[in-house]
């Protein structure tokens, strides 16, 4: 599920549906064996008196069942299992699902596993016998003996779980939001039939992970005596939370806690053993540290890996969800099985819908253009559709002519907070990556640093950088490419642009390569064919931007002439250096100097 490629959207996720018969049927007959014993025990002489089916479409059309959903529940209640349907409707497995699910809900059927079945057989039955009843003729009148009208049976309606065992914390209201149907199908499928005991939602900011959250637990609120959402946005030491957690799934009102973190996990693990609990975890990054590689947990944060793990290798029947913009670092060792990690991918259909809402059309052109600009980053859709009708009427085409890559201040905030959690190597070939402007091949990124890399280290920041959603990889049948995405490229291009200008502003004060680090360690000039000349030196599109905003600063404040001569000055200097001690900055200076000279 991480990086899939254009057309193969959850990769590692393709063997759910081909093994769910199996595995539903299993989890039928192991995981509730006692109460689907009690259940067959009591339905014995309900199955021998099968229901008809001319009955079985009147009930189901007065409850607004489907033809489909009536096909399917017909063959459910025959005995055959999900797969076996399937295999017999030429459908998917979350479709038989999603139909059967649809026949519960019409039938205020609630609860989870082969009672749902067994509870609508019941309905049904009861409700046959009553017609029975009712059609039957009446017995003779006994003249002496009153009798009491006897009420038509009614079947039982399950009640809902109760409110009190959901802790919505600050959970967002997602009910007006438009929902990831494919994704939530997933994760039903993950968490419910699969029996996930630890789920990571992993993306950069502004892809949805937190309404995605939201959405799941509301759908799977019915498969779960407890629902804990909180978000960790302040921070909380793993104690702190951990102890409203156990409060929100306790029955107690007071209870004597351990003070250690390792005696609340304990205390967590046995609330998930007696119970069906789903607690999800939001922006789970802030207990990661920064300036370093991706996953290491910040100093009096370590009891969150304990949790992690032992939620993950423990036996219960409970998940633990976390969303996070950063991928922890054990999680790579505990994938599969009962752990899995989900980058949220199911974006185009949100995205039109958010358009829609806003009452901007795009053409199925403009869409493309949009999709290639913006990827997957949910926020992004909302905040230039907004764009699009404030202040372009709501002319999409108008908005891409005038616009290369929108990116509004939210959006850079959003981005900003994740570059400032970049390790210094990390930074380098970012920075590298933007340059390069398009995908790059691993060797060519070990050629491009300054200083030489090991494979090693070069292989570490690259998963860093995966974990923390930064970068995309391109596979082909000779070699493996990376690249930045849209918005992240536009991001850092203009920080690093920033940057240079600003290391130039201070060798205009001081005339020294002291703080000249963009110039130094980043090559911003390529060789490009000139004919039968050769090659010759041309600045990349970074390069060119820097020269851009220099020529606005220098018509604003002036000072062309004493930029020119130090430029110069500077370039002459460096001419005989060895290439260790200056790095890139002789070939950049000279090529800034003749880009400012035409």
């Amino acid at each position: 599920m991480r990086n899939p490629r254009k057309g193969d959207r959850y990769p590692k996720e393709k063997k759910i549906s081909a093994t769910l018969g199996k595995k539903a049927c299993k989890l039928e007959e192991t995981q509730y064996n006692e109460n689907w014993s009690i259940v067959c025990k009591s339905e014995r002489t309900i199955l021998s008196n099968p229901i008809p089916q001319d009955f079985l479409k009147q009930v189901a059309k007065q409850r607004g069942v489907s033809d489909a959903e009536l096909e399917t529940v017909i063959m459910a209640l025959d005995g055959d299992s999900t797969a076996s349907i399937a295999t017999k409707l030429g459908i998917s497995n979350i479709a038989v699902r999603k139909r059967l699910g649809e026949v519960y809900r019409k039938f205020s059927i609630y609860g989870r596993g082969p009672g749902k079945l067994a509870e609508l057989r019941h309905q049904l039955i009861y409700q046959y016998q009553d017609r029975e009843k009712e059609m039957a003729p009446p017995p003779p009148a006994t003249p002496k003996t009153k009798t009491k009208a006897t009420p038509a049976k009614t079947s039982p309606t399950p009640t809902p779980r109760a409110s009190q065992n959901q802790d919505w914390g600050e959970a967002p209201d997602v009910s007006q939001l438009v929902k990831r149907t494919e994704e939530l199908d997933i994760l039903e499928e993950l968490i419910v039939d699969e029996g996930t005991r630890l789920l990571v939602l992993l993306g950069m900011s502004g892809n949805g992970k937190t309404v995605l959250s939201v959405q799941m637990a509301k759908k799977l609120q019915q498969d779960f005596d407890y629902i804990v959402w909180r978000s960790m946005a302040g921070t909380p030491s793993v104690e702190d939370l951990l102890g409203g957690i156990i409060q929100s799934l306790s029955t107690q009102k007071k209870l004597e806690l351990p003070e250690d973190a390792t005696g609340r996990i304990t205390c967590l693990l046995e609330l998930m053993r007696k119970n069906r609990c789903l607690v999800i975890l939001d922006d789970f990054e802030t207990v990661l540290e920064s300036d370093e590689l991706a996953g290491n947990y910040r100093k009096g944060y370590e009891g969150y890996r304990e949790l992690i793990k032992r939620c993950a290798e423990s036996t219960h029947k409970s998940c633990l969800t976390i969303a996070t913009d950063e991928e922890p670092a054990e999680i790579s060792l505990l994938e599969g099985g009962k752990v899995r990690t989900l980058q949220p991918m199911d974006y185009e259909d949100v995205a039109r819908e958010i358009f829609k809402d806003k009452g901007v059309s795009p053409t199925e052109k403009e869409w493309k253009e949009l999709v290639k600009r913006y990827a997957d980053n949910l926020l992004a859709y909302k905040i230039v559709a907004t764009t699009i009708k404030d202040f372009f009427n709501g002319n999409t085409g108008s908005f891409l002519k005038a616009t290369e890559l929108f990116v509004e201040d939210t959006l850079t905030d959003l981005l900003e907070q994740q570059f400032e959690r970049l390790s210094p190597s990390e930074e380098e070939i970012v920075y590298w990556l933007a340059i390069e402007n398009g995908p790059v091949s691993i060797s060519r990124l070990r050629e491009n640093l300054l200083l030489p890399v090991s494979l090693s280290d070069m292989l570490k920041n690259l998963d860093s950088l995966t974990r923390r959603s930064l970068i995309e990889k391109q596979e082909t049948a000779s070699d493996i490419f990376f690249t930045l995405p849209p918005l992240v490229m536009k991001f850092v291009t203009s920080k690093l642009v920033d940057n240079a200008c600003d290391e130039l502003k201070q060798l205009m004060k001081n005339q020294s390569l002291e703080n000249m680090r963009i110039f130094i360690q980043h090559n911003l000039t390529k060789e490009v064919s000139s004919g039968k000349k050769g090659t010759k030196l041309q600045g990349t599109p970074v390069m060119q931007q820097i020269k851009n905003q220099l020529q606005y600063i220098i018509m604003r404040t002036g000072g062309y002439d004493d930029l020119m001569n130090i430029l110069n000055n500077m370039a002459s200097t460096l001419q005989d250096k060895p290439k260790m001690e200056v790095g890139y900055a002789n070939v950049n200076l000279r090529n800034l100097v003749s880009a400012l000279g035409t």
